[in-house]
């Protein structure tokens, strides 16, 4: 069976959102999917109506054991007008880290980017002209099967789907932290993106919004340390310091965190990857020693945190904005994203590169 790619563009192309956007997302008109064959090769790569996706069984390990990953990436429109994708071989690398842990084949960088390339190619008009505009890439790797106990997955699809991401303005950002409730703890999969994962947030995450915030300022299981802002990395500017949870395995590597900490350390600012305790940033936004906080992810960018939650009580940080650190880097990495900043660590790929590095 061949591995080469087939692309069929669809028949039956759907209405695109008006200028002024969708209420929520909104899926493009075409996908990428691939199964594995025999030896866990990887075989009928196409690229066509999103509609022609493959279903899993009913025995599939994604089912009946949350064998999944999820990476999200997205492509952005350039100042110039062309098209390129934010360090998809970082995303791609962490997608594989998870199928090693949760004991599935891994994918082929080349093949994914050619066929990510033709999805793009092919749904380029629903991306807006402006500089900036994204374009969502959700990849999925699910575990297929016909066993019904727990196993290494021979049989999976992988999926590549678009969508253009609802007209929301940017707002700053309220998080809490909720007893009862863990996201990760050593040895687990706190630093991979599993179905699981996700799935762990959604019931915190109404239950923060019921109280007026945005995220759940996540804990380790002593209410310790501090782990993430929902899906989010978290960052402090302690005396000083740009300051982010170190990754010890329970924290997610985020590419958007990655990318902050390399332009911070590339422009002389003093980081510190390390244990941050919450107990350390509750006393030091009210004596004045904590003075900004910010979130970062994929869909958020660089997000500004104006308030913490805990007990009952509320800390709310010096400015009710942006602070100056937290502007400094969006605007870096924004315009990166726009084509209209210096990319230093090549990190947006033109849909027209056919192989990118590898990260």
């Amino acid at each position: 069976m061949s591995n080469e790619l087939t692309v069929t563009p669809t028949t039956t192309p759907r209405p695109r959102p008006e200028a002024g956007g969708a209420d929520g997302a909104v899926l493009t008109d075409h996908a990428f999917f691939m199964r594995t064959g025999k030896r866990r090769s990887w075989q009928r790569l196409t690229v066509a109506d999103r509609d022609g996706i493959p279903a899993l069984r009913h025995t599939a390990g994604a089912l009946l054991a949350g064998q999944t990953v999820v990476e999200e990436f997205a492509a952005y429109r350039l100042a110039d007008g062309t098209v390129a994708v934010f360090r998809p071989d970082s995303h791609i690398k962490r997608l594989n880290n998870g199928a090693r842990r949760l004991a599935m084949p891994q994918v082929d960088f080349d093949r994914v980017w050619s066929s990510v390339r033709a999805v793009i190619e092919l749904d380029e008009g629903w991306l807006p002209r402006r500089a900036g505009a994204s374009l969502r890439l959700r990849a999925v790797l699910a575990a297929d099967g016909t066993e019904l106990t727990p196993g290494p997955a021979d049989h999976c699809l992988f999926y590549v789907l678009g969508s253009v991401p609802a007209a929301a303005a940017r707002k700053p950002l309220k998080a809490m932290t909720l007893d009862g409730y863990v996201r990760a703890w050593p040895g687990g999969t706190g630093d991979l993106r599993t179905g699981g994962g996700l799935a762990v947030g959604v019931v915190p995450a109404e239950i923060a919004h019921n109280y007026g915030n945005d995220h759940v300022l996540w804990l380790d299981g002593e209410g310790r340390h501090i782990q993430q802002i929902g899906e989010l990395n978290a960052f402090f500017v302690i005396d000083g310091v740009l300051t982010t949870p170190a990754l010890d395995r329970t924290v997610l590597p985020g590419i958007t965190r990655d990318s902050v900490v390399k332009l911070a350390r590339d422009a002389g600012v003093a980081v510190a990857e390390r244990p941050v305790e919450l107990a350390e940033v509750l006393k030091g936004v009210a004596d004045g020693s904590v003075t900004e906080c910010f979130a970062t992810g994929t869909a958020d960018g660089v997000a500004p945190v104006v308030s913490l939650g805990h007990q009952g009580e509320e800390y709310r940080f010096a400015s009710a904005e942006a602070g100056p650190v937290t502007v400094r880097f969006r605007e870096l990495l924004d315009g990166i994203r726009r084509g209209e900043s210096v990319d230093r660590f090549g990190w947006m790929r033109r849909i027209t590169e056919v192989a990118p590095v590898h990260a």
